[in-house]
């Protein structure tokens, strides 16, 4: 019988060691795998947390779907819901999807109205779609009126809103 040989010893070392760095790396991507649905999970709870409150003030802009169900009362107690689950969990978002949720939110309110002012709702109150003191289905307060800019961007609006959702999807994995 010979001795072995330094080569018969670094096979020997690396028929062991293949199974073991095999297992290590099956448990480093399984895990990675698992932080990342974990991750995605979390950001879509997230959205169906928001998603109806910003179609309501997407349709509340546009004057399409139930917005008549809606006062501007309604529609700024949305955006403070959604304004507080975006900053809140902002970490578990990209920061263009941020930019994009900023954006549609300029283009949807003008904010600092003055101290203790809410922010104004970046819209008219009536347009050719409809009539805010005629179609809403909540008595119409003439005080909402100062609750509007009477600025008609809906164009500026809905193209925000929609880079918002499209980046949305990318975050989201869809």
């Amino acid at each position: 019988m010979s001795p072995c040989s330094s080569l018969d010893i670094a096979k020997f070392a690396i028929d062991a060691l293949t199974p073991i760095l095999v297992l290590v790396l099956g448990i480093f991507i399984n895990t990675s795998i698992k932080n990342g649905e974990r991750s995605t999970d979390l950001r879509s709870e997230i959205y169906k947390t928001i998603g109806m409150d910003l179609n309501d003030i997407y349709c509340y802009l546009s004057f399409v779907g139930s917005w008549k169900d809606l006062s501007p009362i309604d529609v700024i107690a949305r955006k403070r819901s959604i304004d507080r689950a975006i900053f809140t969990y902002r970490p578990f978002f990209s920061s263009k999807l941020f930019i994009t949720y900023q954006k549609f939110m300029h283009e949807a309110f003008k904010p600092f109205s003055g101290p203790g002012t809410d922010a104004c709702i970046r819209s008219d109150i009536e347009s050719p779609n409809g009539d805010r003191r005629r179609h809403c289905i909540n008595k119409w307060d003439p005080a909402w009126e100062t609750r509007f800019t009477k600025e008609q961007n809906n164009k500026a609006q809905g193209e925000a809103y929609s880079k918002f959702l499209e980046q949305l999807a990318r975050d989201l994995k869809l």
